[in-house]
């Protein structure tokens, strides 16, 4: 058995014993994993290539999998470590010796990372002491990289673009992007730009100026003209690396750019953002007006513009003391026009700086000056604005889709409304999901253009994108699904009366019809009632408003007769509301004296500040317990559940989502109740067949498909060959 050098990629000596490996090149001493099987060892090669390619997202995908398949192997967890830091090593030309560099940048220090302490945990004796001995290395060159970016002035803009081609010629996207730099340069801005930023620095010194310039800058320009630039390891890696970043810092933003190509070719994490096609006539002046409006008064500029005032004030009062000597006339206007310059000046600096209220008591007093009047205006809905920007930020995408509609036309509300309703739709999505038939193998998943492809089974065959747009989510139905597309629209509604639209989640197939939550709040059905059966039972939702996300629990169709289900509906203020089924036929069915409204109406009061919910039935045949549970995640970071009858609450701050029997980490990790890890890299749970399993999907969209409830001896997730789509909106909630 024989492994790559993971420092300079040559072939290895390992002793199988130990799991320590000389490389016959390097001769560096290294720790490896061992595996039983040949189909984890090329997997794991795998990732070692991506990782000696620094192409650390995808190395790290791999090593995660591959913990679902050992995850006892301490090498594993070291080499998840070498992906955070961006660990690769280069050779020391004086000494021969390669020596570890690191191309990303944290605050954490090495020695209190998760993944190096599991390590350690898990190691012992050769490579306990390796792992030891590299982490001090990469601690030591982190705490350099930190002290000089600490002391780098900071950056408006950061420019990133690929700088040469295949064949190390110059690409046009370095060309785009000196010309923008030279105008923001000119404009004041403090721009970032390698080329010129970087030309007195080594190559191995450059990551402490980059980090420096991602971590202060407040906008980034992507500057592309080709999938592949855009998408190229250098280029990726600082692009993903800022929007990280831009995750617990709401005031940084992306604003990507191209040319000779399509803006759908541009990477799906760019899909919300707004971007710039660079060919369009006047491009430069709209680029420079919303930079302006992100950085209304750079560092740089400011100092120009204070240093010239002062001259020119000078000599300006001196001009005019003379002209009014000889004329009489012109000092009180020159007086007039410096006060009323000064004060909207201040104003402006006011309103800036999100003090409104002073603002806007200037603004009063200068009357129509310039526009100080329309400015007047604009303090007074400024502040409703930011509340839904924060709204938008915090991930509440349906009361950011209320504030900004309230708003109007004011600046982009409009457009940030869409987007907004956008994200509150894919935030709810369900991209893949099997029949509700448990003698079914049909499945069905969202691929990354938007499509619907089926495992198995052709209930997709009449979907189309050619009106609607991409597709952001699908239910079941009995012959064909329903697909809630970007627009809002759904395809195969059961009526044609029009009013299946705006719609932000949409639910599987009940008896007759199914139900929705459109972007006002609201939850609409089909027809309801027919000679095969009811679903009269959920006419209730009619009257709920400022509902944000409902749950369906409902045991009905094609292969089940017992008619129970509940909605559960969740409000923007956390509360819930409810209304349920149960026609039970026969005396040997589920005790479910205790299944209806009324009951489930007193259950529910009990929870608050509800973000995210799951409602499962526990098939109990004991008549004197309750036959169903209740576990809720809270705005506030806690986890009440309602099981056994009893009512409980308990922090729960690194639970990013539930379901009946996992739990989702901040982390990226899917536990069961005793906190056992099932799957790692998970972005999404999502419960299909009625909850009674459910798929996990990774950051890279691989499907792990989980069926849990009728066999928990087995419980587990186990991967496939499916990849469906993955939004922002899911990854942005993890670490």
């Amino acid at each position: 058995m024989t492994y790559k050098c993971k420092i300079c990629g040559g072939q290895t000596t390992i002793d199988l014993k130990n799991g320590i490996a000389i490389c016959d090149y390097c001769g560096t001493k290294q720790a490896l994993p061992l595996f039983t099987e040949d189909s984890a060892r090329l997997l794991y090669e795998r990732g070692n290539a991506y990782l000696f390619q620094n192409e650390y997202d995808k190395a790290e995908a791999v090593f995660n999998q591959l913990l679902t398949i050992n995850p006892n192997d301490p090498e594993l967890y070291w080499d998840l470590v070498l992906c955070k830091y961006g660990v690769t090593y280069v050779k020391d030309p004086k000494t021969e010796k390669y020596i570890p560099t690191c191309n990303r940048t944290h605050y954490t220090p090495i020695f209190k990372d998760e993944n190096y302490l599991k390590a350690i945990e898990l190691s012992s004796g050769e490579k306990n002491t390796l792992y030891k001995s590299d982490a001090e290395k990469i601690d030591n060159i982190q705490k350099g990289i930190l002290a000089v970016s600490k002391k780098e002035k900071p950056f408006d803009i950061f420019i990133s673009y690929k700088e040469t081609d295949v064949n190390g010629n110059r690409t046009q996207d370095s060309i785009a992007a000196q010309e923008l730099y030279e105008k923001l340069t000119e404009a004041g801005y403090k721009v970032f730009f390698s080329r010129i930023t970087l030309e007195d620095k080594v190559g191995t010194e450059y990551e402490p100026y980059i980090y420096a310039a991602l971590y202060s800058s407040k906008v980034m320009l992507t500057i592309c003209s080709s999938k592949e630039n855009i998408e190229a390891v250098w280029v990726k890696n600082e692009w993903s690396r800022f929007l990280t970043l831009r995750q617990n810092d709401s005031s940084k933003t992306i604003l990507p750019l191209y040319f000779d190509m399509q803006k759908t070719e541009l990477p799906d994490e760019f899909a919300l953002l707004s971007s710039y096609d660079m060919a369009v006539d006047g491009f430069e002046q709209e680029l420079l007006r919303g930079i302006k409006k992100l950085i209304p008064l750079p560092i740089m500029l400011a100092q120009k513009r204070k240093k010239i005032k002062k001259v020119w004030g000078i000599i300006a009062a001196c001009t005019l003391a003379v002209a009014v000597v000889a004329t009489g006339i012109l000092l009180p206007i020159y007086i007039k026009n410096v006060k009323y310059g000064e004060l909207y000046a201040e104003a402006t600096q006011l309103f800036e700086n999100a003090k409104y209220e002073e603002a806007s008591v200037i603004f009063t007093e200068l009357n129509d000056y310039k526009n100080a009047t329309e400015m007047v205006e604009k303090c007074k809905i400024q502040p409703d604005y930011d509340v839904a920007e924060k709204l938008y930020y915090d991930g509440y995408y349906a009361e950011a889709t209320w504030a900004f509609e309230k708003l109007g036309n004011y600046e982009d509300s409009e457009l940030k409304k869409e987007q907004s309703e956008l994200s509150w739709r894919k935030d709810l999505a369900t991209v893949a999901t099997d029949d509700f038939d448990e003698y079914s193998n049909s499945f069905y998943y969202i691929d990354g253009n938007g499509t619907v492809k089926g495992a198995d089974g052709a209930a997709h065959s009449n979907l189309s994108l050619e009106k609607h747009g991409k597709i952001i989510s699908i239910a079941p139905s009995y012959d064909k699904l329903y697909a809630l597309h970007e627009d809002g629209y759904v395809s195969n509604a059961v009526d044609e009366s029009g009013k299946w639209q705006d719609i932000v989640k949409i639910s599987r197939t009940l008896i007759n019809t199914n139900i929705a939550l459109r972007s006002d709040g609201t939850m609409i059905y089909g027809e309801t009632t027919e000679s095969n059966g009811s679903d009269r039972w959920i006419e209730g939702i009619s009257e709920w408003n400022n509902i944000v996300d409902f749950e369906l629990f409902y045991v009905d169709g094609e292969a089940y007769g017992d008619g129970v289900g509940a909605v559960i509906g969740i409000k923007a203020d956390g509360s819930l509301c409810v209304v349920s089924a149960c026609y039970l036929y026969g005396e040997d069915g589920w005790p479910l004296s205790k299944f209806d409204t009324t009951n489930l109406d007193s259950v529910i009061s009990k929870f608050s500040n509800i973000k995210a919910l799951s409602f499962s039935m526990t098939g109990t045949q004991n008549s004197n317990e309750v036959p169903f549970e209740i576990i809720a995640l809270t705005k506030d970071g806690k986890i009440q559940s309602y099981k056994n009858g009893k009512f409980s609450e308990s922090d729960a701050t690194d639970i990013c989502d539930v379901t009946a029997d996992f739990s989702l980490k901040t982390n990226g990790n899917i536990v069961d109740e005793d906190g056992k890890i099932i799957a790692r890299d998970i972005v999404n749970i999502i419960a299909v067949s009625g909850g009674r399993s459910a798929v996990a999907i990774t950051r890279t969209g691989t499907v792990y498909k989980c069926n849990w409830l009728w066999d928990e001896a087995n419980t587990g997730f186990e991967t496939s060959n499916i990849k469906a789509n993955v939004y922002d909106e899911w990854t942005s909630r993890l670490d």
